[in-house]
């Protein structure tokens, strides 16, 4: 049986969804647990699913936030999307917040760290892409090619076991895959504006990335998390490296593991998250 969450941050045995209304449109996201709280921020072709696997281990300590950072139309830019959530913050009540992103989701953490870094209490990014990572630039040109652009629209489409095998590709050699992953990741990309919205962040992503190398000394003043595979063919390990140094931070990395670690190995990766997390929260 479900509970209620109250604004209180009193405990839900299930994530609840809920709308805020944000510049360009309104925002899905999902709050679950108890305690102080939690931002999870996802990569470019997911969704707050990609946390579903950890969200209940982590509920126990934190009251999760897990919004779905595309919203049909508006802005996809890597500042439009940190200040939708420093929106979501505003309309939530919260003033700061521990932050956790993936992928694309941990360059918004980033962003959103340089703009509004006191509603940061600490940040984890999940290998993040950075202003010193070179593999993923091939793929986002492909994407913006008239072929990719055609592969993107016809993605939301595409049979499960293909989304299970692209899925697989990005994992490493000690994954352990969820049945429902292909599915999964599938299923948001059919809501109307989805593939639009991911193709229009594209355009400027790379020179955002790049545009994050300055701000790096700014955000080095957050006490800072990397978790990152050793077998991450996305993002590769050396850039996540040179961020190390760039940002003073910590660093994780969890041996026979990708590009998704909380879908590869979520037990491992819900148990670094709340030990680092564990006596920082309060204050």
């Amino acid at each position: 049986m479900s509970l209620a969450f109250d604004g209180l941050g009193t405990a839900s045995s299930e994530p609840e969804e809920r709308w805020a209304a944000v510049s360009g449109g309104r925002l899905r996201y999902l709050v679950q647990g108890k305690g102080a709280p939690l931002v999870l921020l996802h990569g470019i072709v997911a969704s707050s699913f990609s946390f579903r696997l950890v969200a209940p281990e982590l509920s126990r300590e934190f009251r999760l936030y897990l919004p779905d950072l595309r919203v049909a139309g508006a802005d996809a830019s890597l500042r439009a999307t940190a200040t939708r959530i420093v929106e979501l913050l505003d309309q939530t009540g919260i003033e700061s917040a521990c932050v956790l992103g993936s992928s694309h989701g941990g360059a918004v953490a980033m962003e959103l760290a340089a703009v509004a870094p006191e509603r940061i209490r600490r940040l984890i990014l999940v290998s993040p892409a950075n202003p010193f990572a070179r593999g993923y630039q091939s793929v986002v040109k492909f994407y913006l090619s008239k072929p990719g652009g055609i592969f993107i629209r016809l993605a939301p489409f595409a049979p499960v076991p293909l989304w299970e095998y692209a899925m697989r590709r990005m994992c490493g050699r000690a994954s352990r895959l969820a049945s429902d992953i292909g599915f999964g990741y599938r299923q948001p990309l059919r809501e109307r504006g989805m593939t639009s919205h991911i193709r229009s962040s594209l355009q400027t992503f790379i020179a955002e990335i790049e545009a994050l190398r300055p701000k790096l000394s700014s955000i080095r003043e957050i006490p800072t998390l990397l978790i990152w595979g050793d077998c991450d063919p996305v993002v590769e390990l050396d850039s996540g490296r040179q961020l190390q140094q760039a940002l003073g931070a910590d660093m994780v990395v969890m041996p026979g593991i990708g590009h998704l670690p909380y879908e590869e190995n979520p037990e491992e990766f819900s148990r670094v998250v709340l030990k680092v997390l564990e006596d920082r929260v309060i204050g």
